[in-house]
């Protein structure tokens, strides 16, 4: 007998670009997915899922779209946040997404536009695959499980990245990328009825190389990053035992912004699951092994 399976699916900016070539090949592979919790892109990809678009018709547009474009900053946001935390670390990051000869104002429009396409205008009750969004509460730190009003809305909540985009304002709340205080939310699809759990990991890797204070400082973020992932797993495989795997597509290599290598992202996602396809078929029936 198959067991539900839910996917986990975490953050990472261009990297969770990802989850859409794992989703694809879940697809072709003829995987059961029974439910969908994502952080930020994961919230994007899964909702994309769960609305049942498409998905290799939006690889194709994603791929022929410039979406550094579509995500360009103001300039006077980038000073902004210069401000607070140095330029040096503003040009790290910020690649060719924040222009400095932009001036138009940001509030999260081209977002909502592109989310709304993602998602087709549909609400969480109209959708095929139930599906969380995980956002953070700017003012108390808290976790928020969205599962209800607008899919749109939910996902530019979940991938409101803070110095990026403006919180989002929802039911008396300012709402955050959801990554701040969810990685990889394993604990949510499993409370959603999940009996095996397939996550999808696409958080930044540990620096080996640390030279700079720059170094230092990123790299005491992406510790704290790996932290709380792995404290994440540890309580999910806690309630599930073997009925969790993780999965890691090879896009390390690819900065938070770089969107210029989203056909590089989806290949990865789908030769992950290619390279654990006995382990997710394991997951789902037990008894085809």
């Amino acid at each position: 007998m198959s067991k539900r399976l839910g996917l986990a699916l975490g953050g990472g900016g261009a990297r969770g670009l990802a989850h859409l070539g794992v989703l694809i090949a879940l697809q072709d592979e003829g995987i059961p997915v029974s439910m969908i919790a994502g952080t930020s892109m994961g919230a994007v990809m899964g909702a994309a899922m769960a609305v049942g678009g498409d998905l290799k018709l939006i690889a194709k547009v994603l791929v022929s779209v410039d979406l550094n474009d579509m995500l360009q900053v103001s300039d006077s946001t980038v000073r902004e946040v210069q401000k607070i935390v140095g330029r040096s670390m503003v040009e790290y990051v910020r690649g060719s997404v924040w222009r400095e000869e932009d001036s138009r104002p940001h509030d999260l429009l081209r977002l909502r536009e592109l989310f709304g396409l993602l998602t087709a205008g549909k609400c969480f009750r109209d959708i095929k695959i139930p599906y969380a969004a995980v956002a953070a509460n700017l003012e108390t730190g808290e976790r928020v499980v969205l599962r209800e009003g607008l899919l749109s809305d939910a996902v530019v909540a979940s991938t409101s990245v803070p110095g990026v985009f403006s919180p989002v304002a929802f039911e008396g709340q300012f709402l955050i990328d959801g990554g701040v205080v969810d990685k990889l939310p394993a604990d949510v699809v499993i409370d959603m009825g999940a009996e095996a759990v397939l996550a999808v990991d696409t958080g930044a890797p540990l620096d080996r190389e640390i030279s700079t204070c720059l170094d230092t400082l990123l790299q005491t973020q992406r510790v704290t990053s790996h932290h709380l992932t792995q404290l994440q797993i540890a309580v999910a495989t806690e309630r599930l035992g073997g009925n969790l795997l993780v999965i890691q597509p090879d896009v390390s290599w690819i900065r938070m912004f770089a969107f210029e290598h989203t056909q590089a992202a989806i290949q990865a996602g789908k030769d992950s699951v290619h390279a654990h396809l006995d382990d997710i078929w394991a997951l789902v029936s037990p008894e085809r092994n």
